[in-house]
C-alpha cells in the first residue's frame, strides 16, 4: 500500500499539470463564478417553467371560454327547496 502512495506522490511531483500553484483567492473566485452560473441556470429553468405554465393556462382558457359562455347563456335553475315527508 505504501508503494502505491509513494508512486502516486512521485508522479504528481513529476507532472507539471498537477502542480498546485493556484492561490486560495483564485479558487474562491472560481467557486463563486461556478455557484453564480448554477444559480443563473436554476433561475432560467424556473422562468422557463413559469412561461410554459402561462402558455398552458392561456390555451386551456381559450378552449374553455366558449363552454363557459354557453353555460352562462343558458343557466339552469336549481331547486333549493326540500320537502321532508316524515309520514313515510
Amino acid at each position: 500500500m505504501k508503494n502505491i502512495e509513494k508512486n502516486i506522490a512521485v508522479e504528481l511531483k513529476r507532472d507539471a499539470e498537477f502542480a498546485f500553484n493556484t492561490s486560495d483567492d483564485e479558487l474562491f473566485k472560481r467557486a463563486t463564478v461556478t455557484i453564480n452560473n448554477q444559480q443563473g441556470s436554476k433561475d432560467l429553468l424556473t422562468l422557463g417553467m413559469a412561461s410554459i405554465w402561462i402558455v398552458f393556462v392561456s390555451i386551456f382558457m381559450k378552449i374553455l371560454k366558449p363552454i363557459f359562455k354557453k353555460v352562462a347563456a343558458n343557466p339552469k335553475t336549481i331547486n333549493t327547496n326540500t320537502i321532508n315527508d316524515e309520514s313515510k
